[in-house]
């Protein structure tokens, strides 16, 4: 369970003079908290980091915080919703699940949270792995701003990754008038960092390993990978979670990985396995995920459906040559030829009567 940002620790907000200390709200709602009644507001965090929060326009709404100078929130602080089309398809994929009795959802890579405040919103409780203390310390003040969020919470300052030890990630400093996509946080693993802005300024932090089969051993609604080109070392760890325990969906951010063969190899035969565990995916690129906008906050529960529907299959053609492995599988040409973009995400959904009567064993990372 996570603790909400204590008095002590000198949160301000930008609604009261700068030496008057403030607590977070203990409920946020605009018509009773008078520190969250402007469309957003400013922080300042105890390490000194800007930050804002906004009421969002989602189906349910909640308070979201992030860092401005974040080139990704451009588009969210006029709409308040993050990446439309891939909102709307969380809210498909978890709306039902997360009504039940101790919901749970795994977010693997949070950032500043929007994926599992969503959740938390919901009803789900939520698992997330977030290891840069920048951006945990964001969420924890968006997990602080919505009423009921810290005890359904647990927040692992930790990377998860496949071989245990300490990881180096290069994360691009914030500097206030200049916007940088923070959320480019390469780590360094087996392969070097895989996706980064080389262009920032950036300093190192070092953060150990977890496995998912230690620590989440049950059913899950949905489980997401965001890490920047390291998805099928993440997945490595949730080999028992996968196959052992319920989890209908999943939402990956895959990245593009043409300088390093191994990793491309390993990225192929984690989708080849999920397509045999029996997993449906349709794939949202960067053009489109930001482009769609959801309809209005009040009337998604009337367009259930809608956003699955509008996404393109992955793989986009006609499954053919489906060895393992093989250069001519359906995922290996849809590796190669459905991602536009140097990152997409794909979304996947759970068919049982799709997976293959006798599963072979997971692979390896190795090719």
């Amino acid at each position: 369970m996570l603790s909400s940002p204590k008095p002590g620790q000198r949160w301000r907000s930008s609604r009261y003079p700068p030496h008057v200390n403030l607590t977070v709200c203990e409920r946020c709602e605009c018509t009773l908290c008078a520190i969250c009644a402007k469309p957003a507001n400013t922080w300042t965090a105890p390490s000194g980091q800007i930050l804002e929060s906004v009421t969002t326009a989602t189906e349910p709404r909640f308070t979201f915080a992030y860092n401005p100078f974040d080139a990704d929130m451009h588009r969210m602080r006029k709409t308040h919703v993050l990446e439309p089309l891939l909102t709307q398809a969380w809210y498909e994929e978890t709306v039902e699940c997360c009504r039940k009795k101790d919901a749970l959802i795994v977010d693997v890579g949070g950032n500043f949270g929007w994926y599992t405040l969503y959740s938390l919103a919901l009803g789900c409780s939520v698992a997330v792995f977030e290891p840069i203390p920048e951006f945990y310390t964001v969420m924890r003040l968006g997990i602080g701003l919505n009423p009921g969020f810290a005890k359904r919470t647990t927040l692992y300052a930790n990377v998860v990754y496949d071989t245990p030890g300490n990881y180096t990630l290069r994360v691009p400093k914030t500097v206030a008038g200049r916007s940088r996509t923070l959320g480019m946080t390469g780590m360094s693993g087996a392969a070097g960092i895989l996706k980064a802005d080389w262009t920032a300024k950036a300093y190192t932090h070092q953060a150990s390993s977890v496995r998912i089969d230690d620590l989440v051993q049950r059913d899950v609604c949905l489980l997401k990978a965001d890490v920047e080109g390291y998805e099928p070392q993440v997945l490595q760890t949730a080999q028992q979670l996968l196959t052992r325990f319920k989890v209908p969906s999943l939402q990956l951010e895959m990245t593009k990985t043409p300088r390093s063969a191994n990793q491309t190899c390993a990225a192929i035969k984690m989708l080849e396995h999920l397509d045999a565990l029996g997993y449906e995916f349709r794939q949202v690129n960067q053009k489109a995920v930001d482009k769609a906008i959801p309809p209005p906050a009040g009337t998604w529960a009337k367009n259930m459906g809608q956003a699955w529907e509008q996404l393109t299959p992955f793989p986009s053609a006609k499954k053919e040559g489906l060895g393992l492995g093989r250069k001519g599988s359906a995922m290996a040409r849809a590796y190669r030829v459905d991602f536009k973009s140097f990152s997409t995400n794909l979304i996947g959904r759970l068919k049982p009567e799709r997976r293959v009567p006798h599963l072979p064993p997971w692979p390896s990372l190795v090719c």
